[in-house]
């Protein structure tokens, strides 16, 4: 076997915790990650709070339009400034002692703080805050990254925009969500999605649709990669399947798209949340919704089936690596070297050009 055949990342990088750990830092902190529809923020003061890789975040419509993104921990103990989930939050007040923000997160008020005597204690502003999250809207996604220093989202995004630059993501409406929780690391699942190979055995409905001799899977930029393949007359799977490194893939279709995050829950635990959208004519037909959900429903429940029982087979002990094909694995050499170029064990990313 030769180089051309890239060894996997070794098994524990998919079972052991100090890894998760490793990537909360490298990638999760890191990178622009998309949070939630726009549409789920479109009025004043609505919220979205939820967890990012084990840190909870919420992202708000302020009062004057803008979106706010924040860690969801009050600097007193540790309090939610919102609960978890959607909702609308007339100001930001903190659910466990009542300590209040102002929408650019600086201490407003310290809810009866004071001594015996009455008197307000002296607190320093510039260390009792919300942690502020960079937020960016993207035709109408919501995107946010963690880190302090994030990088520009406008670059960030560009090489992904300008390959969705054809399709006509505005024209599509959201319309419902499912989330499904799979007993696997994250990677195993993204593992599975960027490849074609397992089609064939795996997806009887899928592969009827599809003419896999011409499936492949290229990465044309270090951010991204693409699923191309013909499709059989008439097949409603025809569209593109897009994945954005680390987590996001945009799947458009004729008549709307699902967009589709895999998001740890630990170290062996994913949610995959599925948000679908469609076109507005459409958007109101519960039969072509039903349809579209159902269509992915049977190909997430043959891909749970399969990455739940590979990470069981990593967590025996009796894997440790393998090597992955050049002609059908090709997404999966970029995506593992980039995971270990975050965490410092390669000098430089990899781009694999179709």
């Amino acid at each position: 076997m030769t180089e051309s055949h890239p060894e996997t990342l070794a098994a524990a990088w998919y079972r052991d915790v100090e890894y998760f750990d490793r990537e909360r830092a490298s990638v999760w902190s890191t990178q622009w990650i998309m949070f939630c529809p726009a549409s789920e923020l479109s009025d004043a003061g609505g919220y979205v709070a939820d967890s990012v890789a084990g840190w909870p975040v919420f992202v708000a419509r302020a009062p004057d339009g803008s979106l706010v993104g924040y860690h969801n921990v009050c600097p007193h103990r540790a309090g939610v400034v919102v609960w978890p989930g959607t909702g609308r939050a007339g100001n930001l007040v903190c659910r466990y002692h009542g300590w209040a923000f102002d929408w650019d997160g600086s201490l407003r008020n310290a809810r009866d703080f004071g001594d015996d005597a009455g008197e307000g204690a002296a607190l320093c502003a510039d260390e009792h805050y919300l942690r502020p999250v960079a937020v960016s809207e993207w035709r109408g996604l919501v995107f946010i990254n963690l880190s302090p220093t994030a990088e520009s989202f406008t670059e960030s995004i560009g090489p992904f925009a300008l390959e969705c630059e054809p399709f006509e993501l505005e024209s599509f409406r959201y319309v419902r969500r499912v989330v499904r929780r799979l007993s696997c690391n994250w990677k195993t699942y993204v593992d599975n999605y960027l490849e074609g190979y397992h089609v064939p055995l795996l997806h009887p409905s899928l592969n009827r649709t599809l003419k896999m001799s011409s499936y492949r899977v290229d990465v044309p930029h270090h951010t991204y990669c693409i699923h191309r393949a013909d499709t059989a007359a008439g097949s409603p799977s025809g569209g593109a399947w897009l994945f954005r490194y680390p987590n996001l893939a945009v799947n458009i279709y004729a008549d709307g798209m699902n967009v589709e995050r895999i998001v740890p829950d630990g170290h062996r635990r994913t949610q995959v949340i599925y948000d679908y959208f469609a076109r507005a004519e459409l958007a109101d037909e519960a039969g072509a919704i039903d349809a579209m959900v159902e269509m992915s429903t049977v190909v997430l429940d043959e891909d749970q089936l399969i990455v739940e029982a590979v990470q069981r087979n990593l967590d025996a002990g009796v894997y440790h690596q393998g090597r992955l094909s050049p002609k059908h694995e090709k997404a999966l050499v970029w995506f593992q070297q980039r995971i270990l170029h975050a965490s410092g064990s390669m000098a430089t990313p990899v781009t694999v050009r179709s």
